[in-house]
């Protein structure tokens, strides 16, 4: 009864809080210059954002096994240093892909996997790695999400880098509020919620979510978009350990 009511709690001060201008994260708020330097943008071939990644060395960025799965990775590039994606920036191309083990395609658990570059990236004060958590996260923990995603369903990305802030979940509420789909929550599963209008969306997936400066999770998936359901991301303490035996 208790987490219960913390969690209405939380989400009638979200609801109760001043208006926010619907941008990209739905409902997110542009970032500034050196904001998020390990924030890496990851594109096909002609130079279209598939989606986010979080840059861990200046050899490796973290992203999505739904995103990066069957690419190759010497036809993708990563795109760095610069909040916005029609900059001009030195395009660094991949040489390896690699999805983790256990990643389902069904329920997107482990959801999560490297791309590693041909050549290092330059490291500057807008680029940057950003380290791994190895806490355990719980619920109602105040976080911010990343990424160039649409502002609806189906739309195009944005040019600008957004954030959001969000509240983390446990797994149980997550699979309530998700009603049907809520099968689909795991160990590796963590879920953030905030109020209807504001969340995730096409193209931010892999985008990092954050802690004090640290990675807590990777945006894996969520009911398009921004709908006032749980949006989902795998959590990095769950995977922590294969991530590091390759960087």
């Amino acid at each position: 009864m208790f987490r219960v009511a913390l969690l209405l709690g939380v989400l009638v001060a979200v609801a109760f809080a001043g208006p926010t201008p619907d941008r990209r994260i739905v409902g997110g708020i542009p970032t500034v210059a050196g904001e998020a330097p390990w924030m890496v943008s990851l594109r096909n071939s002609l130079n279209f954002h598939l989606c986010g990644g979080t840059l861990l060395s200046n050899r490796h960025v973290l992203s999505t096994g739904n995103c990066l799965m069957g690419r190759i990775a010497t036809a993708t590039m990563a795109v760095a240093g610069t909040r916005f994606l029609n900059a001009v920036a030195v395009p660094y191309w991949g040489i390896q892909i690699i999805v983790h083990p256990s990643y389902n395609v069904n329920t997107l658990e482990n959801d999560i996997a490297l791309f590693q570059t041909a050549i290092p990236f330059i490291l500057t004060q807008s680029t940057q790695p950003l380290a791994l958590s190895a806490d355990i996260i719980g619920t109602a923990v105040r976080a911010q999400i990343y990424g160039w995603g649409a502002s609806v369903a189906g739309g195009s990305n944005s040019n600008a880098l957004n954030f959001l802030n969000v509240n983390t979940l446990s797994n149980e509420d997550c699979a309530s509020f998700l009603g049907a789909e809520g099968w689909r929550i795991g160990s590796s599963s963590l879920c953030t919620l905030t109020r209807e209008g504001q969340g995730i969306c096409d193209g931010d997936e892999g985008g990092a979510l954050v802690l004090n400066n640290y990675a807590i999770g990777v945006a894996s998936w969520g009911i398009p978009c921004a709908t006032g359901r749980p949006d989902v991301f795998v959590r990095i303490s769950s995977v922590r350990s294969w991530i590091l035996n390759f960087i």
